[in-house]
């Protein structure tokens, strides 16, 4: 089964994006099917064929794509098209410890891997320009949004004008965290950001990034987050915590047409 995801409310004219799912490649055991990650311990052959799949799917060439290697912090890179084909079909050529892409040029596909974690889609239908953040909970409360928004907003960006998007990530009965993380979100981010009534704490990952998101002045209005856990949904999303940390890695690839 082929098939890619949309994360925002409405279409914009020119952009062109597309989540995948775990399904619809040739990968094997965990890392079934559709898995992009080269890091996680896959074939490499197998992987590279994802990604060729994958750009078929969405509709972009294969060799152009940016890729970032991932870390869990806030580093953001301006890419253009000098910078095509990075990452496109292996992992050493990716930018090394970014966790956000960010493009004010036409033509240039970019992508951030999850696994649980939220891929955040920044559009700006005005400049078209756009940014692409890795946020999981540690990226969430390092505020990786807004400081994409400000870096947009360097480039000419209202925040105004942007629309935002939200993977598919872990549910906040999912998203259980020690009492010391959950105390330090609250305190940061606001009580509304966690879910104190459990065990344990949990966190509510779609909140954290809209009070985020609040301070560089975007509205939920302009918000649009898919309903979907990737840990309840393990069937149809590859999920770090629901296969005890050997799990495929999905992707938010991005671009605008020329």
């Amino acid at each position: 089964m082929n098939e890619v995801l949309s994360i925002l409310l409405l279409p914009l004219p020119g952009l062109h994006y597309a989540f995948s799912t775990r399904h619809g490649g040739v990968s094997e055991d965990s890392f079934a099917s559709l898995n992009l990650g080269y890091h996680v311990g896959d074939d490499r052959e197998r992987v590279t064929e994802n990604r060729r799949l994958f750009a078929a799917m969405a509709g972009y060439d294969p060799e152009t794509l940016v890729t970032a290697q991932q870390v869990h912090g806030t580093r953001l890179a301006w890419v253009g098209k000098a910078d095509r084909g990075r990452g496109a079909l292996d992992w050493a050529g990716a930018l090394p410890e970014t966790d956000g892409l960010l493009a004010a040029e036409p033509g240039v596909p970019v992508a951030i891997l999850v696994a649980d974690c939220a891929a955040v889609l920044i559009a700006d239908p005005s400049r078209r320009a756009l940014g692409l953040a890795h946020a999981g909970w540690r990226g969430a409360l390092g505020r990786i949004a807004s400081a994409a928004v400000r870096e947009l907003a360097k480039a000419g960006s209202r925040p105004e004008d942007l629309r935002i998007g939200i993977s598919p990530t872990l549910c906040p009965a999912c998203l259980e965290v020690s009492e010391e993380i959950g105390r330090m979100v609250a305190a940061e981010m606001g009580d509304a950001t966690v879910d104190f009534t459990r065990e344990k704490p949990h966190l509510r990952i779609h909140a954290m990034l809209a009070a985020d998101l609040a301070t560089v002045g975007v509205s939920s209005a302009q918000i649009a987050a898919h309903p979907d856990c990737t840990r309840c949904r393990n069937d149809k999303y590859f999920s770090y915590r629901g296969q005890n940390g050997r799990a495929g890695r999905m992707a938010l690839a991005a671009w605008w047409e020329e």
